[in-house]
């Protein structure tokens, strides 16, 4: 069975959520065990087996997956459709439940206080970059701010995330959230940049995992593996 890397989001009853753990599985070799993503070299069946068993776990019919190419383009799903190409997808049909895949890169789950919608973002420092989020909630339909809910899921930790001055140069708005270090770059704190960019924008109930992919085994880490998985942040209707 597929295991639940355990995190808290306080959110609406109707509203689940799921962050996977790589324990068990149908992957094999560097993607085991849970590698929820078709586009890393793994075997298709094993992958969709995965999907599969979490479909069943949950009830679930339909799963958005994004094609993520760390853009800043964004869609409303109103009718199902699998793998669009965007970085951030929202819906408010309770038959759609919306994924995002990552390996250190910031996967962001959103509702609001009533459950009225559900969606997520794909954010690393390209997305960032190119304003994904501020697009995302660049919508008449995200107007009430104060009413928004977003967790910041697992993602690299800036101890273990190196960059170049360049990346730093990006981000004038945030050098606090860079540190140098003795090998004469920089490390990002990413999730932190998030937070104050959905601070920016008004949006204050904001919940951050402390978890790190790169220091968790649990969880997959393109950083420290290269040849890896991608584990899954899903967010749906309960029935």
């Amino acid at each position: 069975m597929i295991k639940e890397y355990k995190t808290h989001w306080s959110i609406p009853k109707n509203i689940g959520y799921f962050i996977s753990s790589n324990e068990t599985g149908h992957s094999k070799n560097q993607y085991k065990y849970a590698n929820f993503s078709l586009n890393v070299g793994d075997n298709k069946k094993s992958v969709e087996s995965n999907i599969n068993e979490l479909k069943n776990l949950y009830s679930i019919n339909n799963i958005a997956f994004m094609n993520q190419l760390h853009t800043n383009k964004t869609r409303e799903l109103i009718y199902y459709k699998n793998y669009t190409n965007r970085d951030g997808i929202f819906t408010r049909n309770k038959k759609i439940a919306c994924a995002v895949l990552t390996a250190d890169c910031i996967p962001l789950l959103v509702t609001d206080r009533l459950g009225s919608f559900i969606g997520c973002i794909h954010a690393g420092w390209r997305g960032l970059k190119s304003n994904i989020i501020e697009k995302f909630f660049d919508n008449t339909f995200f107007k009430k701010r104060s009413d928004l809910k977003v967790f910041i899921g697992p993602s690299i930790s800036r101890d273990m995330y190196e960059v170049s001055s360049d990346i730093l140069s990006y981000f004038s708005e945030h050098t606090s959230h860079f540190k140098y270090n003795n090998s004469g770059k920089y490390n990002m704190d990413i999730k932190n940049i998030a937070h104050d960019i959905l601070r920016k924008i008004g949006i204050t109930d904001v919940t951050i995992s402390s978890a790190c992919t790169y220091k968790d085994d649990r969880l997959f880490s393109y950083r420290k593996n290269k040849i890896t998985g991608r584990f899954i942040s899903l967010i749906w209707f309960k029935r």
